[in-house]
């Protein structure tokens, strides 16, 4: 994946097709604003080809190239995950609404791996503390990529310290283990008013199975705002979640 701009922008070259033009531009924006640490002011447009794009490409163009060039647009974030160890792409819009909408003030970041969210909440004014066991960054090549100070917290310790905050936040929380089901204990005997918020995909990607079965979710005019502006850029449906306090 090392080498995965530069091979994205060579076929690209040899592919005569707007779409796939504005898709290689879209991640060349990506990459570059990840790179220099900053934040996207939107959320990306949709990456990777419908088979009927993938067909009508392929009428003009070499089919073999067309077929590669798809697959690397539907791995992006796989190559964001290796090159600066992020899963989820946070934009200002979305920063911003949650700010507004949810008419919060401070927040803590919880498993916040390279904390990349923990930034955007900062740039618009919600004073974000990123928390992490860390305990990942041992055996990562991006455990050193902090986008973000990150305090070496685990969740439950991290809700326990700082319970006066506004806003729990946990992007990407693993899909194995019960650690998403203790954040929801500990948010509720030690900072139950916080809004406590999970971005990630239901039933796939993100969570525990038992933590999709479980846990009862908030379905509010605010949050259905928040995430019309947090559309998923791949096949992964990456949604905000507000735990209810049932």
């Amino acid at each position: 994946m090392t080498k995965f701009i530069e091979k994205l922008n060579t076929i690209n070259q040899k592919i005569d097709n707007r779409i796939v033009q504005e898709q290689v531009d879209e991640i060349n924006k990506i990459v570059e604003t990840v790179a220099k640490k900053q934040v996207l002011m939107q959320a990306p447009c949709r990456l990777g080809l419908y088979p009927d794009e993938i067909e009508e490409i392929a009428k003009d163009n070499d089919s073999n190239s067309v077929r590669i060039i798809n697959n690397m647009l539907n791995s992006v974030r796989q190559f964001l995950s290796l090159k600066f160890g992020i899963w989820s792409l946070p934009n200002l819009t979305t920063a911003k609404l949650i700010k507004q909408e949810f008419k919060v003030e401070t927040c803590v970041e919880i498993m916040a791996g390279n904390a990349y969210w923990t930034k955007a909440l900062n740039e618009v004014g919600i004073q974000t503390i990123a928390t992490d066991s860390l305990e990942w960054a041992k055996t990562s090549s991006t455990g050193q990529n902090q986008i973000f100070n990150v305090e070496n917290l685990n969740a439950a310790d991290a809700i326990k310290k700082y319970n006066k905050v506004d806003l729990i936040l946990c992007a990407w929380s693993p899909n194995f283990g019960k650690s998403d089901l203790e954040v929801i204990d500990t948010w509720r005997k030690y900072n139950p008013q916080a809004r406590l918020l999970f971005i990630g995909e239901k039933n796939g990607a993100t969570n525990s199975p038992e933590f999709w079965k479980l846990t009862h979710f908030k379905k509010t005019p605010e949050l259905a705002k928040i995430n019309q502006s947090f559309i998923s850029y791949d096949f992964i449906d990456e949604k905000i979640f507000e735990v209810d306090e049932l």
